[in-house]
């Protein structure tokens, strides 16, 4: 058991870090173009395997947390922190999961979302806000501060997934809007972890001001998001509200 972990803990960075490299290529490359399409693909596929091994070792801390941590055998009241922060883990999994594959599904989707319309894809959104949901209850209860803050995002990122899905009408440009949101979402979620868990050894004398680890990048990159999502809305309502006019010949009568 303690060489799967590992294996999976080598997996779960080197994946993670890869991905932190190749978020931006695509970011920067032109939207559509061979390296924006092509580097697109990898980061999909990295972060798909990041995300899912950092699942797997979260479930290992909630369902066999002496194996993760033999220490624990000498402190068993530590034992339910553990769970709750490897709960804490596979909420944020999900998060980035949805996110990702909700910005893939919505590219696939842009000319009809009868596509997204089936179980497999509606059960990420729908999961996770259950997710959301026990991860609020948590935090309130035992007062983690995280997981009340990622708890509501959690929520915004599945009912924005669920009215793209389900809505009867959606603007031009909002498959875009939901690709681009989904793709950076989950480059936030990565640098998010980077910097908190990285942040946190070498910080580790500052505090509560550890928690700018992983909120700030959210923040930042939220901001981003409403950004270019004003930025193509308002594209396309330029050109819906705005018709070419006929050519004129001849003199006004």
């Amino acid at each position: 058991m303690h060489s799967i972990q590992q294996g999976l803990l080598y997996l779960h960075i080197f994946t993670g870090g890869l991905g932190l490299l190749l978020f931006w290529i695509p970011i920067f490359g032109r939207k559509g173009g061979f390296n924006h399409r092509r580097f697109g693909v990898y980061f999909r596929r990295t972060m798909l395997t990041s995300v899912i091994s950092g699942v797997i070792l979260a479930l290992f801390w909630i369902v066999v947390p002496t194996v993760v941590h033999p220490e624990l055998l000498d402190n068993p009241k530590a034992i339910p922190y553990f769970q709750r922060f490897g709960a804490f883990l596979v909420h944020l999994g999900l998060v980035m999961y949805t996110s990702l594959m909700g910005g893939q599904w919505a590219l696939e989707a842009k000319h009809s979302r009868d596509s997204l319309r089936t179980p497999a894809r509606v059960a990420p959104a729908v999961l996770l806000v259950f997710t959301s949901i026990g991860s609020g209850y948590l935090g309130i209860r035992h007062e983690q501060v995280l997981m009340m803050v990622f708890a509501p995002l959690g929520l915004m990122i599945a009912w924005g997934q669920l009215r793209f899905i389900f809505a009867k009408e959606v603007e031009p440009k909002a498959w875009l809007v939901e690709h681009l949101s989904g793709y950076i979402g989950t480059g936030i979620g990565a640098y998010t972890a980077f910097f908190a868990f990285g942040g946190r050894t070498l910080f580790s004398d500052i505090g509560a001001w550890q928690y700018a680890f992983w909120i700030l990048p959210g923040v930042i990159g939220n901001f981003a998001v409403v950004l270019l999502a004003r930025k193509y809305r308002g594209n396309s309502k330029s050109q819906v509200q705005t018709p070419s006019l006929p050519a004129q010949s001849g003199t006004a009568q």
